[in-house]
């Protein structure tokens, strides 16, 4: 095994393919929506889109197929990328241990040209639970501008452990090839509970590339969590409260904790995706369900309704050592999160636990669009933004400003 992890050189190779079309990293996932673009870049304008977009909550934001992260919330997007050679790794390794920072060694290193280049399909990027399954089909590609099939053989597989961990060696993975399609395809799952199965995973194969010199190296990476913080049973109740519909998902949880809690509602008719929840929270054991809410003039607007569907249930807790109301509220606890990391050295440790994954799913009763609320949300902090950015409009626009800009 090459003893680095893909994560600690990633961004060495970025500068090294610079001047190619060469993507390297993965498209990353979010949290949420992102606001609507400011075509009036004027303090008027940014007042009113801050309003056009506060019309709908925080955790409650529209959904349609855009929004590819949150349509697909255990995966992140891979594009092909340049096999590497062996040598370059060990180039790599060597220099990084004498001391050199990325960018010098991103000098001294040279990626040869034309090589082939690699896509990992995987069915997921995130695991939760050890009967949550890794499933990664490698094609290998030719190298751009190139239509020559691209012959390989495997020569080597193994998967690596979190730096955390000090990067160990997870053994080999298991696969089967279909070489008239140019593609392996790698299957794993966690063994057990065990620590060093957590954290960001890194699948490295090895392979021989007919016409080229040397082995070459293909990596991709996964985040693992074989302990997991809670489930969703798969029990659900729904409801209206103040004509936004609500749906209670069942849960079990370990212990209390932060948690980001999402889930996405789709029309159960045509499968068309119309709203997703993100939830940030402290979980306890106590709690039987989780009540997610999908805000109604969001129905109301885009003219929804019969049935939902709502799936993609995910739950992503946060690895804490302090209280979990410290993490909600860092700035009123700023004092006692400041003393505390002076005093207390936690674990080296991943930062992520997740709920166990499950495709549980829920189809509620049928829904007529006048039943939601065509209300706008509203709070305090809203109210207080909006009336903030209208004072800056105003400010902006007052004539005595522009002469004090251009004076006589």
């Amino acid at each position: 095994m090459i003893g680095m992890h893909w994560n600690s050189f990633r961004a060495t190779l970025a500068v090294l393919a610079l001047g190619s079309t060469i993507p390297l990293f993965a498209r990353a996932q979010v949290l949420a929506p992102q606001p609507l673009p400011l075509d009036d870049a004027s303090g008027k304008g940014g007042a009113a889109a801050f309003e056009e977009f506060a019309k709908y909550p925080p955790e409650s934001r529209p959904l349609d197929t855009s929004n590819w992260d949150l349509l697909h919330p255990w995966l992140t997007d891979n594009n092909p990328t340049t096999l590497v050679p062996v040598e370059v790794f060990r180039q790599m390794e060597t220099l990084q241990k004498a001391g050199l920072s990325e960018q010098e060694i991103a000098q001294r290193v040279i990626m040869p040209q034309s090589l082939p280049e690699y896509q990992f399909d995987v069915n997921k990027t995130i695991l939760a639970g050890t009967q949550d399954e890794f499933q990664a089909k490698l094609t290998v590609l030719p190298p751009p501008g190139s239509t020559e099939p691209v012959r390989f053989q495997i020569t080597r597989v193994e998967l690596v452990g979190d730096d955390y961990s000090g990067s160990p060696s997870l053994g080999a993975v298991p696969f089967t090839c279909d070489f008239a399609r140019f593609s392996c395809t790698f299957r794993w799952q966690a063994p057990s509970e065990e620590k060093k199965y957590w954290g960001s995973l890194e699948l490295q194969v090895t392979l021989s590339v007919e016409g080229v010199a040397g082995e070459l190296h293909a990596r991709q990476a996964f985040y693992s969590s074989p302990m997991v913080a809670g489930r969703f049973t798969g029990d659900f109740t729904e409801h209206l409260d103040n004509g936004s519909l609500v749906v209670d998902a069942g849960v079990e949880v370990q212990r209390r904790m932060v948690c980001f809690v999402s889930a996405n509602l789709y029309s159960a008719d045509n499968a068309a995706p119309l709203q997703s929840v993100q939830r940030r929270m402290i979980v306890d054991p106590s709690m039987k369900s989780i009540p997610l809410t999908f805000f109604g003039k969001i129905f109301r607007d885009y003219g929804a309704q019969g049935a939902f569907r709502l799936q993609d249930l995910k739950s992503q807790c946060e690895n804490l050592h302090y209280p979990p109301e410290w993490f909600m509220d860092s700035q009123a606890h700023q004092a006692q999160l400041e003393a505390f990391e002076k005093t207390h050295k936690g674990p080296m440790e991943p930062q992520r636990i997740y709920f166990e994954y499950s495709s549980h799913s829920y189809v509620t009763r049928r829904y007529a669009n006048s039943e939601f609320s065509d209300a706008e949300w509203q709070s305090v902090e809203k109210t207080g933004k909006l009336e903030a950015l209208r004072k800056l409009a105003s400010e902006l626009n007052d004539p005595a400003l522009e002469a004090r800009k251009h004076p006589q």
